[in-house]
């Protein structure tokens, strides 16, 4: 039986075919989610770094309800949006629950209340993301959270006031006048002279820029609108006039708002009196679209992440 020829086999080395099969996909162990913690002044530049981040000042004396301010747009945003807009996101939720506890039934309060900021306090920046329907992409708030203690220093002091570097990035600075403090007559023009040195030692200093929008609030208005006294009203018609003549022409933008952020038992003055108004303002209304650089250079230190931020900056202000 004849055996048939073979075939001369290929000296050529043969080359292996790529795998088709997808590689696996790797699942972390650990979800690396925000402590819900108020933002330090890194935590803060790392969020603006990634996207464009308003900064609110909320500015004034001890007691002025600064805080109370912040609590309370949380609050409203529990129950639906605020005028036109929608809570989207907070890296801050229990902060923005820690300040609002005293308010809530589990604190077993009769009257509610807001936590002071305590003056031995780092600042902490309180973090807020909203919808709207002119909005063409989600937009970020930052409030930062002062005592008053250090607004008074700042009043008092020029160089105190330097000390305030975020005052420099603030796109709207918030100037809590007390209107309980108002109607005492013996009181009010001290309370009004305050708050005039307090902008005015903000701008002398040159920490507030010339393009800033400031809002001048008359917070817990429902201590005048329960008196029913015309002559309360006239009063901050006047102060109001006072504060147009001398700052109208050193900001980008002065405006006033009554605001009873708690009212208690005040007819047609709702929980939240006034605060859609002016988060409406803050959503369609800045001097500036830019980054903000709230880490100066001499506070910077030596780990990666810090070196990193100070790259970031540098290359913005070239970049200008």
């Amino acid at each position: 039986m004849t055996t048939p020829p073979q075939e001369p086999q290929s000296s050529a080395p043969v080359t292996p075919q790529p795998s088709t099969a997808a590689p696996p996909v790797t699942v972390p162990d650990v979800i690396d989610l925000p402590s819900g913690n108020g933002l330090d002044d890194l935590g803060a530049a790392k969020l603006q770094a990634a996207q464009l981040v308003r900064l609110i000042v909320v500015a004034g004396p001890v007691g002025a309800g600064k805080t109370t301010l912040i609590a309370t747009l949380h609050d409203l945003f529990q129950t639906g949006k605020v005028g036109d807009y929608a809570f989207a996101w907070s890296t801050t939720l229990p902060a923005f629950e820690e300040r609002c506890h005293l308010s809530r039934i589990a604190s077993e309060r009769a009257v509610p209340e807001t936590e002071r900021t305590k003056f031995d306090e780092l600042r902490r920046y309180l973090h807020v993301q909203i919808a709207g329907p002119e909005l063409l992409e989600n937009l970020d708030f930052l409030f930062i959270d002062v005592s008053g203690e250090v607004f008074e220093r700042a009043r008092d002091s020029i160089a105190e006031c330097q000390r305030l570097h975020f005052l420099k990035m603030a796109d709207h600075f918030l100037l809590l006048i007390d209107c309980k403090k108002i109607i005492d007559r013996k009181k009010r023009n001290q309370v009004v002279n305050e708050a005039t040195m307090l902008l005015r030692s903000c701008l002398d200093s040159g920490m507030l820029a010339a393009s800033c929008f400031v809002n001048v609030l008359w917070m817990k208005y429902d201590y005048v609108a329960a008196t029913g006294d015309g002559e309360h009203a006239s009063f901050l018609e006047k102060a109001t006039q006072e504060f147009q003549k001398q700052f109208g022409s050193r900001v980008g933008k002065l405006s006033f708002r009554k605001v009873a952020a708690r009212p208690l038992g005040v007819e047609g003055l709702e929980f939240g009196h006034g605060v859609p108004e002016l988060l409406q303002e803050w959503a369609t209304e800045s001097p500036r679209n830019r980054t903000m650089n709230l880490l100066p250079d001499e506070e910077l230190g030596s780990r990666e992440s810090e070196k990193f931020l100070q790259r970031h900056f540098n290359s913005e202000s070239d970049s200008k």
